[in-house]
């Protein structure tokens, strides 16, 4: 069984997603997660228009961190705002390099680096586009630094993000986060834990959903 995963490391969706999805599998074998980058921010034009000075990216940003409070009560955006490392952060980087650890470890590397990016981010309030940040999770992961600073910035990385980002149009994904199961049924957006082990034990006993009624993503 595959579960497709598109995500962005500054997406609060996928940070509650991501949690739920490892501990879901935590109880299974024999399920591989695919991982695929999508952009939420994905012009820093864009941002600087939007959001002329860092004070008001982190005002703009505000928002999106709270979104956490939803589903985790003591958690304080503002707290972690107030560190004041995050200002125009965009996408673009560290989905770069969360390709550059799934170069070097596959879509495990892709897992870890993205776990732990999302966590300095949402929890740390890191600058995720700082090439320092992003050094030190390859180093906290075990990636070879040197390969992974040659790779973190370079064409095939940036080409591979695009490549998923096609994928998704193609596939009529519009947001995430967005899971494939086998290549076919689509789940949107945030699901409990409840409803991603119906799905999977519907799969991995039956071949396809049952109790949850999914569509294949030609049909949304």
């Amino acid at each position: 069984m595959q579960i497709t995963f598109f995500h962005d490391v500054l997406c609060p969706f996928c940070y509650v997603t991501n949690k739920r999805l490892k501990k879901v599998l935590s109880e299974y074998k024999g399920v591989h997660v695919k991982h695929k980058a999508f952009m939420i921010i994905s012009s820093l034009d864009d941002l600087l228009a939007a959001a002329p000075t860092e004070e008001d990216a982190r005002e703009l940003f505000k928002s999106e961190f709270s979104i956490l409070t939803r589903y985790f009560p003591d958690y304080d955006p503002k707290k972690v705002l107030e560190k004041g490392n995050i200002g125009h952060v965009w996408s673009l980087p560290p989905l770069m390099a969360c390709k550059a650890a799934e170069f070097q470890k596959g879509d495990e590397g892709h897992w870890e680096y993205f776990s732990l990016a999302q966590e300095k981010f949402f929890m740390g309030g890191e600058n995720v586009n700082d090439d320092k940040v992003l050094i030190s999770v390859a180093e906290e992961i075990g990636l070879d630094v040197e390969k992974f600073k040659r790779d973190f910035k370079s064409k095939e990385a940036k080409l591979a993000v695009i490549q998923d980002e096609e994928e998704a149009k193609a596939m009529g994904i519009k947001g995430v986060p967005a899971l494939v199961v086998n290549e076919k049924w689509l789940i949107r957006g945030v699901q409990s834990e409840e409803y991603l082990k119906q799905v999977i034990d519907d799969v991995l006993t039956y071949g396809e959903p049952k109790k949850i009624e999914l569509k294949a993503y030609w049909e949304q």
